[in-house]
């Protein structure tokens, strides 16, 4: 999705919410201090910290990491929070185009709100009953009216309203996943590290020699 211009009153509730979360560096041009994404994975972890893995993202002014981490940003925590950005929008960002990030601190701003919002209603939200699904049951345990078939398939559809004991499960399943994700991600990044080292010794050893033959001479 494509992030939606702003009014006024729109950038000063970004910058109202932006400066409710304590972040690891201080405030100063806000199109720079958001490019590299460090700072939109750090206030995604303040109200999700099991959905971010800070480590994962790294602090820099290569275009190349920059666009790098905001894509890992999109894949793996935006699209799980039911949407994912734009890439006109994410090549704004790490561009300091004017005006960009506060339109995508907006877009994440609304999202997290009703997640939020969802997942309060979803805290009250009367027992059901394990032989008629539909069928809802008061605190005390007695059947008081029927869940219309699009609240039922919404209850039992979105992972946000799973009961407690699956969504631990679906947690659960979804960190080995994660887990099984970084691993390979790591892998991958500790074989560039060894062609790199090949590459270096061959340099090296062939250096050595140009050295060795004009010596001899």
């Amino acid at each position: 999705m494509e992030a939606p211009p702003l009014t006024e009153d729109d950038f000063n509730e970004v910058y109202d919410w932006v400066d409710s979360v304590q972040l690891s560096r201080p405030k100063r041009i806000i199109a720079r201090d958001f490019a590299d994404g460090v700072l939109m994975a750090e206030i995604v972890s303040h109200y999700y910290p099991k959905l971010v893995e800070l480590h994962n993202y790294i602090p820099s002014g290569s275009i190349t990491v920059k666009r790098t981490n905001w894509n890992l940003l999109n894949q793996k925590v935006f699209h799980r929070l039911g949407f994912e950005l734009a890439p006109v929008d994410i090549e704004h960002v790490i561009n300091c185009a004017p005006n960009a990030i506060e339109r995508v601190l907006r877009v994440v701003k609304i999202k997290i709100d009703r997640i939020r919002s969802l997942t309060s209603k979803s805290a009250i939200l009367p027992p059901i009953n394990r032989r008629n699904p539909s069928l809802v049951k008061s605190l005390d345990g007695k059947n008081v009216g029927t869940m219309s078939s699009n609240e039922n398939v919404r209850y039992k559809g979105n992972p946000l309203l799973l009961p407690p004991v699956k969504q631990a499960i679906a947690e659960k399943d979804q960190t080995i996943k994660e887990l099984y994700d970084t691993i390979q991600l790591l892998e991958t990044k500790v074989k560039k590290l060894e062609q790199l080292v090949k590459l270096k010794n061959t340099k090296i050893s062939s250096l050595s020699l140009k050295i060795d033959g004009s010596q001899t001479k």
